[in-house]
């Protein structure tokens, strides 16, 4: 089958006289009961209905069937069609546990998705969306999706990230505020725990396959203009820090199929300021 042509960016527009309101979710974790995922998708429901976001941001371990692959198309359709109807743009990158029988039919089925939002085609699984105001030409923030697979492949993993910021940045002549999205953590969360520098709640080792030797945030600080990075995988952790400019941040467990019992499933609302290009965030039930 022929590879999907390579064009990871849209333009998404936007309401100019508010912050920018995205709910993340990760880790549904669908392949254990379909008594969990009731509860799952009943909490993922009235989030959405009482926080009104513009946005929903999937960041993996969804419909897993990573143990079980005859399953894996079937939860995966189930749960893009969930997703779906719940009436607002929403992305998603993949988890360590998200199987795929085949890449390229699995993203035909999530871009014909209702309210699908993110480009038409991918590089390596990495994407952007871009913000632009109704009535206006100029964006105004870029919103990065970027794949950690199985684990960390770094520095290859954000090659994609620094080529397309540097190629923004010269296309306008400025740099924007930006926000990226990862399934797996990296290095620093762990130093933040050891060093005590963090604010939240850290249960359990930060699970940061493949960047062991810690050399992530260092890319993500030289790219410039990434205000905040927002991760799952580690159900046990959610928990934020100032590493440089830019906020390393854990989203809040959703799914009731995964481990981590202890910690109550929520979401991460997360406000993009249009006027002074700052982000804020809390954790939401």
């Amino acid at each position: 089958m022929p590879e999907l042509p390579l064009t990871p960016n849209h333009m998404l527009g936007i309401c100019p006289d508010r912050p920018f309101r995205i709910l993340q979710l990760t880790d549904f974790h669908s392949d254990v009961s379909e008594v969990l995922n009731e509860q799952t998708r009943a909490l993922v429901l009235g989030l959405v209905q009482k926080h009104q976001p513009d946005f929903l941001a999937v960041t993996g371990d969804i419909w897993c069937g990573d143990t079980h692959p005859d399953a894996a198309p079937m939860w995966m359709m189930r749960d893009l069609a969930f997703l779906g109807s719940l009436g607002v743009p929403w992305a998603l990158i993949w988890g360590n546990h998200d199987y795929a029988w085949n890449i390229n039919d699995a993203w035909r089925s999530i871009m014909n998705t209702p309210n699908y939002q993110a480009p038409t085609a991918f590089s390596n699984n990495h994407f952007r969306i871009t913000l632009v105001p109704d009535g206006h030409d100029c964006p105004v923030w870029d919103i990065y999706f970027i794949h950690s697979g199985l684990q960390w492949n770094l520095p290859a993993d954000f090659e994609w990230l620094e080529a397309k910021a540097m190629q923004l940045r010269e296309a306008r002549g400025q740099i924007l505020p930006s926000i990226v999205f990862f399934h797996i953590p990296l290095k620093c969360y762990q130093d933040a725990v050891d060093s005590g520098k963090y604010t939240g709640i850290a249960l359990e080792p930060v699970l940061c396959w493949g960047d062991e030797a810690g050399t992530g945030a260092d890319i993500i600080k030289s790219i410039g203009g990434v205000r905040a990075c927002f991760c799952g995988h580690s159900h046990r952790c959610d928990f934020h820090f100032l590493e440089g400019d830019v906020v390393f941040a854990y989203g809040r467990v959703t799914g009731y199929g995964g481990y981590g019992e202890d910690m109550p499933r929520g979401g991460k609302l997360i406000q993009l300021n249009l006027q002074d290009s700052t982000v804020t965030f809390e954790t939401v039930f």
